[in-house]
């Protein structure tokens, strides 16, 4: 199995925790003001930090299946 995301989706993820973590975390005004500055300006779609996060993401989740499916052969069905 193959999955891979595309910039515009890992751009509407880390939106999404950003978004998380600031309703979560409590921060302080002027931490939230900072994070959601980084968030749109340097992780825009076309930026080199999100290819760079699309890159990182797309091999973790590659890195998962292998493993698991590595797991799948390796464990006994009886256990």
């Amino acid at each position: 199995m193959k999955l891979e995301f595309e910039r515009d989706e890992v751009k509407e993820l880390l939106s999404l925790v950003v978004s998380h973590l600031a309703d979560e975390a409590k921060l302080k005004k002027a931490d939230l003001a900072k994070l959601r500055t980084w968030s749109s300006s340097s992780m825009r779609e076309g930026s080199d930090g999100t290819r760079e996060l699309t890159e990182k993401v797309n091999a973790e989740i590659e890195r998962t299946f292998k493993t698991k499916e590595r797991s799948a052969i390796v464990k006994p069905d009886w256990k």
